[in-house]
């Protein structure tokens, strides 16, 4: 039975009217709202057509919800799986659009686009546009720096752009016709705006390839579905009826529109209950997240406040340590315009006799290394804490968080040849990049079958699946010269060449030569699949390749991701299908459909393995030992003068933030700010400088938030050697060697 702390019982006491609860990490806000969502459906109040609608942020926290209400409802007698909706917020509005798809101005038919399709036509969008508007990457390519030898970094970031542009456009409502008006409007004195001009281009492009197949993204699901409400108040009526009472998960998320929709569908005078923590609001700078919309709803006078501020997640220490960053925040913090970054409530532990009592606090469970270690000596170190850490406690729980995926993906490296067990919650794992790596070396060489360094790269990808990586160890270089001592590749594959068979297949008795002649004989016996479809390809060289059942497994993954980008762009040749396995290999992409975000994950399943996570992706989770790398002042800037972003991209000129200049153009015009309009260039790149500093603070408190027990923070001097400790991660240690 569920037995409320100080502040829950407030909250599960609830009955109607607009409650905002501010929650601090650990402090059971999923527990205490399926237990609210269990007493309401248990109440007289709700008719037999009528359901408690949660609305929550992922879908793993759609099954968590789902599966805590039907427990309570056991507890109440009743039949879980009646009375209640739990919902995405895309999903909600997917449900709302399905019963009247006119009303969208969408066929009963529509399909819903993924990330990845979304990805695929923005490419093409952007080469297209890349094409008629040379003049743009000239104009803003920095002082020394060659255009055409950036050719793939500024695809990327124009890429970026167009993403951001059409997203935060679907948040202000705009269309491609409206923003196409209003620029019309403000160029009659012949001003131009260039990137609002650009990103305008992106956008009708995108949605016309959108309209041409029929489909919408998921922007588009919130945004159609506000308008069909907002249109159709029969239907809106129906709604408000059907779900009475609407509990949101997850508010310090919320988007502008997505806000609109949930006000809208609860009504002046509903009944809505929105939990969340703004000082865990870490998606701000590369979503349209909102952290400011459920502030200022905790202020609006028709709402009532609580605060969720006892959490039993972490040990003393650790939760002092997370309140001084967020006093020290609001209290001195160099930058003032960043000292609302944090704000009350400060993490209270758990009161006597409660179920979840905080871990004690032992000697040293909170280090701060103060060293500027090299990126590789950071790595190594922490792997071979985290070790012997294992070794020590084999039932605990133990999570190393990075700031990037990069750095994630060394890590596992040091962890790698340290036989240490792991697991990764990055874009992809370790696995599957590497078998990404080698289908890319393959396919690399059919695409082009004349250069010989493509044909070392396949044999030496081949050897060291068949043989093992120990096999390759110092035979690199010579492999490579016995294919750079063929006259030409293609002798090598004529049918009366004949290879000599390996005479061994031992990997301490291989030969330079026997890896070699391995090799071509895989590629000249796979050569005759390269006409089938990319799918098929990929498959029949890992049938032949491949004898792990595992290995097989991801390369039936990889090859159902090329088989549906081929799909998506009809024509498409064997060098994009290399350049997507590459980007995968890089742990640049994300597989969709198998993140940890989709399936849900729970830390205690990994007891005695290193999950190796961004800290992003370890927001709600927790561990018993918990590493911080990366806290310098380029990972975690603090608007000072020496800091650096990556936002300013090098070879763009001035430093520009082109995709905050933009944004900030958009925003200006959605509200009819002619002044704003016309802001000087740079001034929203040092505006949005503060945003991501804060964002990166949040992050910080995040990060400490997620140990229970013990809490390492590292840093490291960066690719180029010039990073220093970050602001707030000085004011940490200088803190805790005060209290020593």
């Amino acid at each position: 039975m569920f037995k409320p702390r100080p502040g829950q019982d407030e909250v599960i006491n609830y009955r109607s009217g607009k409650m905002g609860i501010a929650a601090v990490p650990g402090s059971g806000k999923t527990h205490t709202l399926s237990y609210l969502a269990a007493r309401l459906v248990a109440s007289e109040d709700l008719a037999e057509d009528q359901e408690v609608l949660i609305v929550t942020l992922v879908n793993s926290a759609v099954d968590n919800f789902s599966s805590r209400v039907a427990g309570f409802l056991r507890e109440f007698d009743l039949l879980p799986g009646i009375g209640y909706r739990v919902r995405t917020l895309h999903g909600l509005a997917y449900d709302i659009i399905r019963e009247e798809p006119a009303m969208a101005g969408l066929d009963n038919r529509f399909a819903i686009i993924d990330e990845r399709a979304a990805a695929d036509i923005l490419n093409i969008v952007v080469d297209n546009w890349k094409r008629t508007h040379p003049d743009f990457i000239q104009a803003n390519t920095a002082e020394n720096q060659d255009p055409e030898r950036l050719g793939k970094r500024w695809n990327e970031n124009l890429a970026s752009l167009a993403s951001s542009f059409i997203k935060q456009a679907k948040d202000y409502e705009l269309t491609p016709e409206m923003i196409r008006a209003q620029l019309d409007k403000e160029e009659k004195s012949g001003e131009q705006f260039p990137l609002l001009e650009m990103g305008y281009s992106f956008y009708a492009a995108y949605q016309q390839a959108l309209s041409y197949r029929g489909a919408v993204d998921f922007e588009d699901l919130i945004r159609l579905a506000y308008r069909v409400l907002r249109n159709n108040p029969e239907y809106l009526e129906r709604l408000r009826h059907r779900w009475p009472t609407i509990l949101e998960d997850e508010a310090q998320d919320s988007s502008l529109i997505q806000e609109k929709l949930l006000s809208l569908l609860c009504g002046d005078d509903g009944n809505w209950v929105r939990v969340g923590d703004p000082n865990q609001a870490i998606f701000e700078t590369f979503t349209t997240a909102e952290p400011r919309l459920l502030r200022e709803f905790l202020e609006r006078e028709d709402v009532v406040p609580s605060d969720l501020q006892y959490s039993g997640r972490s040990a003393p220490a650790i939760i002092d340590l997370a309140n001084y960053l967020n006093r020290w925040s609001q209290e001195s913090h160099p930058v003032l315009e960043l000292r609302d970054t944090l704000s009350k409530p400060f993490i209270h532990p758990t009161p006597p006799g409660d179920p979840q009592p905080n871990p004690p606090d032992t000697p040293d469970n909170i280090i701060i290394y103060n060293e500027n270690l090299q990126p590789e000596k950071e790595s190594a170190l922490v792997a071979n804490s985290a070790r012997k850490w294992l070794e020590e406690n084999p039932q605990g729980t133990l999570a190393i968080l990075v700031p990037r995926n990069a750095r994630g993906a060394e890590i596992v490296e040091q962890l790698t040849a340290m036989q240490v067990p792991y697991l990764e919650l990055l874009r992809s794992s370790k696995a599957t990049r590497d078998a990404a790596q080698v289908l890319a070396a393959v396919l690399g060489f059919y695409a082009q079958p004349s250069s010989k360094r493509r044909l070392a790269d396949a044999v030496l990808s081949i050897g060291s699946v068949r043989f093992g990586e120990k096999a390759l160890k110092g035979q690199s270089r010579a492999v490579r010269n016995l294919v750079n001592s063929q006259a030409t590749p293609e002798t090598l594959f004529a049918s009366e060449t004949e290879i000599p068979s390996i005479a061994t297949t031992d990997p301490d008795q291989l030969t330079p030569e026997d890896l070699f002649h391995q090799g071509i004989h895989d590629l000249r016996l796979w050569q005759g699949a390269v006409v089938l479809p990319i799918d098929q390809l990929v498959m029949t060289i890992s049938m032949h390749l491949f004898t792990e059942p595992a290995d097989l497994a991801l390369a039936y993954k990889l090859a159902i991701v090329l088989g549906g980008l081929a799909a998506s762009n009809p024509g498409t040749q064997l060098p994009f299908f290399c350049e997507e396995l590459n980007n995968i290999a890089g742990n640049r992409v994300q597989l969709y459909g198998f993140s940890a975000e989709e399936t849900g994950f729970d830390p205690d399943a990994h007891k005695g393995e290193a999950v190796i996570s961004t800290m992003h992706k370890a927001k709600g989770l927790e561990w018993d030992r918990v590493y911080l790398l990366s806290v310098n002042n380029y990972d975690f800037p603090s608007a000072q003068a020496q800091d650096n972003y990556m936002s300013e991209k090098w070879f763009v000129r001035d430093r520009l933030n082109l995709e905050a200049e933009m944004i900030a153009q958009l925003k200006a015009l959605a509200a009819h700010d002619r002044l704003g309009l016309r802001k000087p260039e740079g001034q929203a790149t040092r505006e949005a400088r503060l945003d991501y500093a804060a964002e990166r603070l949040r992050l910080l408190y995040v990060g400490i938030t997620r140990a229970r027990r013990e809490l390492v923070i590292t840093r490291n001097t960066g690719q180029r050697g010039d990073c220093t400790e970050a602001v707030p991660l000085a004011a940490l240690r200088t803190y805790l060697e005060h209290q020593a």
